[in-house]
């Protein structure tokens, strides 16, 4: 573990994210002429990410269908950022695609190093979708590249057997949500974005502990450098699946204590207690419906002790909560999304305890906002350096997404690498790959929202490849003699983190690895490098900025 003190900023009175009426333009998809009030589609799930390659956070709304009831097909929306302005852009970008999605899963599946799209259907009405980037706009492909057709609650694209490309993970819900029980599709990818299941690598009977299974996050919940995954249950309690490094996942329920609430739609994984592990939030998880706070042991095996480390949180029907430094003190707060309430914000103390904070979320005069929100996202999306939301709505009453900019400052924090392999494993003679974890200022579905993440090996910059959740890996093409490794990331407004250099040898070695470091030999029978990694430094950028290095 590797640390150094902050200076932290003050605490920033609510609210935090006051709404922009105009910031989506135009009628909304699926409302009734030009009239405000009007119905806008049902969103089932809103994330942000730079689909353009401008720089900018664009917006994806997964339309259409409730839990129980299909509807009509809604329209994928999607829209365009430009410096903080949004166009709307779905009927050149997806083709004017419509479908019931549930989920988007977002990433680089053909190592273009641009996003593509996997969107799957949720009522098994239509085939899933593939929408594969050309730079800007899109090209659907999807009967050639997954050639499914899926009911599905959550989809997720994360590089689950460490070979360098997104794999995809999709939760079928069954005939009768959420009651039937789920069952889990793992598709592997060939490496150019063309998906093929591999039976047995997820258990087959989800509904040990629950049925529903509504969304999925993967992390490294045992810090082993691999990801695992926990799978969210609509009913009863959340699954939590081992990785065992290939991509072979093991029911680990035991590690998670009963959940008992009425249900879990849209949990979130971050540190928040600074001991570099992954705590979990559960949106009501707990008996009462409240969110469920469980800490990590460092191995994996969580305990609950929301009631030790959250106070003032009112109950109501929650549907997601997401890891946000929004007062810019270093640590991780609680941003949750409620359907009969106003979105809130749990302000961490520093230690992992959260204290509710009043007004957090505003209209533009200072009112509450009451909505049926079932999905939100954050991010910077005007370049200011500050921290917005997007929201979206579903289930009942004017269902109009809206869009919530920072009142909060500037994020002067830089990125915490929260892991940092000891050692270094060897694939080939030739080669070399390690991996290391991000926590910045706010949680994604498509992992930390960073202008870079690299290494400097003996003085050159290699590109880290994004797993999914908080973890990175670099490859390393080697050669004898000694060498010098450190790993660097830089946030979107410029803040840098880099570890100090670590120093390792190549030489004669034992057990066939060919390798040592500082005159001591790896374990035996492992191709393995260790490092000498002693820290971290850390540099604030002069001013926020969102120019690609």
């Amino acid at each position: 573990m590797w640390l150094i003190s902050l200076a932290l900023s003050s605490a920033q009175a609510a609210p935090y994210f006051v709404q922009d009426p105009a910031a989506l333009p135009g009628p909304q998809p699926c409302a009734a002429g030009v009239d405000p009030s009007a119905e806008g589609c049902s969103t089932n799930q809103v994330q942000l990410a730079d689909l353009d390659g401008n720089g900018d956070l664009d917006i994806v709304y997964a339309n259409g269908g409730s839990q129980d009831d299909p509807g009509d097909a809604q329209p994928l929306a999607i829209y365009h950022n430009t410096a903080g302005t949004f166009s709307y852009a779905a009927d050149d970008a997806v083709e004017g695609f419509t479908g019931r999605v549930r989920q988007v899963a977002i990433g680089d599946i053909d190592g273009d190093d641009d996003l593509d799209l996997v969107v799957p259907d949720g009522y098994g009405l239509q085939p899933d979708a593939v929408f594969v980037n050309d730079g800007r706009f899109f090209s659907e492909d999807g009967a050639a590249r997954l050639g499914t057709t899926s009911h599905a609650g959550a989809a997720r694209l994360a590089d689950v057997d460490d070979d360098g490309d997104l794999d995809l993970f999709v939760s079928d819900l069954g005939d009768t949500p959420p009651d039937s029980p789920g069952v889990g599709h793992l598709y592997i990818n060939a490496g150019t974005g063309f998906f093929t299941e591999r039976v047995g690598s997820i258990p087959a009977d989800l509904s040990s502990t629950g049925t529903g299974p509504v969304d999925a996050d993967f992390f490294d919940a045992d810090t082993d450098n691999d990801l695992d995954l926990l799978i969210a249950n609509a009913a009863g309690d959340s699954i939590l699946l081992v990785n065992d490094g290939t991509g072979i996942f093991t029911d680990a329920g035991a590690q998670l204590p009963a959940q008992g609430g009425p249900s879990v739609h849209g949990p979130d994984v971050c540190d928040v207690d600074g001991d570099d592990d992954l705590d979990l939030w559960l949106d009501g998880g707990s008996r009462d419906g409240l969110e469920q706070l469980l800490i990590n042991d460092g191995n994996g095996t969580y305990s609950d002790q929301t009631n030790a480390r959250v106070d003032g949180n009112p109950t109501a029907d929650d549907n997601q909560v997401l890891c946000a430094d929004v007062d810019q003190d270093g640590d991780m707060d609680a941003v949750i999304a409620s359907l009969s309430d106003a979105e809130r914000v749990l302000q961490n103390d520093g230690s992992g305890a959260f204290t509710l904070v009043d007004g957090a979320f505003t209209d533009d005069g200072g009112g509450t906002i009451h909505d049926s929100t079932l999905g939100i996202a954050l991010g910077d999306l005007d370049g200011d350096g500050v921290l917005d939301a997007v929201t979206g709505q579903g289930g009942s009453g004017p269902l109009l997404n809206k869009v919530y900019m920072g009142a909060g400052e500037p994020d002067t924090v830089a990125p915490t690498i929260r892991h940092f392999d000891s050692f270094v494993n060897r694939p080939d003679p030739g080669s070399a790959l390690f991996h290391f974890s991000v926590q910045d200022g706010a949680t994604s579905g498509v992992g930390p929202q960073l202008q870079q993440a690299y290494a400097e090996f003996d003085g050159n910059v290699v590109d880290a490849t994004w797993m999914g959740g908080d973890l990175y890996r670099v490859e390393l093409d080697l050669t004898d003699g000694p060498h010098t490794l450190r790993a660097c990331v830089i946030d979107a407004a410029g803040n840098t983190t880099c570890t100090f250099e670590a120093d390792f040898s190549i030489g004669s070695g034992k057990d066939g690895c060919g390798c040592a470091s500082s005159g001591n030999a790896p374990p035996a029978g492992l191709a393995l490098l260790a490092l000498s990694a002693l820290g971290v430094t850390r540099r604030r950028a002069d001013k926020p900025h969102r120019s690609r290095p």
